[in-house]
């Protein structure tokens, strides 16, 4: 099963699917996090822009961590139609689809906490702009292939959004 946690930045994605992933025991792969990994001096300084990384190379550093797995938590993953398309054409798929629904007001308190480079007010309003821009096409895309979609309200103590995610999770495979 391949659960994809899609939303804005700061909208808990990361810290509620990597904690899925450890309960379950799956792998967590966020394409975020291969990113900042990266010790590539252009890598790094793209990192502090909003500019999104080319979606075939992205692809390739997810879908070659993906291919080994059966089961998976995905994050940030596809973030582009074009990045769908790519997952789908070879011959990867989504299950469920978990939405993380957090205003802009929130998210950027939250980021000025996180404290990256990236997380300036600029940036973040930027990046939010882009995902709210972007996401009908992808989650049409996954959805028309079958996959579950989940939208969770992301405010709240992270036990509280958690808790809502695992029971949404669950009530989803029950259908």
């Amino acid at each position: 099963m391949r659960i994809v946690f899609i939303g804005g930045p700061g909208s808990g994605k990361s810290t509620v699917g990597n904690r899925l992933a450890s309960d379950l025991k799956w792998p967590w792969i966020s394409s975020g996090e291969i990113l900042r990994e990266s010790k590539e001096p252009w890598v790094v300084e793209k990192l502090k822009t909003a500019q999104l990384f080319d979606d075939e190379m992205v692809s390739g550093l997810v879908l070659s961590r993906l291919s080994t797995e059966p089961n998976a938590i995905l994050d940030g993953f596809p973030r582009t139609f074009n990045q769908a398309d790519i997952m789908y054409t070879r011959g990867e798929k989504i299950d469920i689809i978990v939405e993380m629904q957090v205003p802009i007001e929130e998210v950027q308190q939250r980021l000025v906490l996180r404290g990256r480079d990236q997380d300036s007010k600029d940036i973040i309003e930027e990046r939010y702009a882009m995902y709210e821009q972007s996401k009908n096409e992808i989650l049409a895309y996954l959805i028309g292939n079958g996959a579950k979609l989940l939208t969770i309200d992301g405010v709240g103590t992270q036990d509280e959004v958690y808790q809502r995610v695992v029971k949404g999770i669950q009530e989803v495979i029950k259908k």
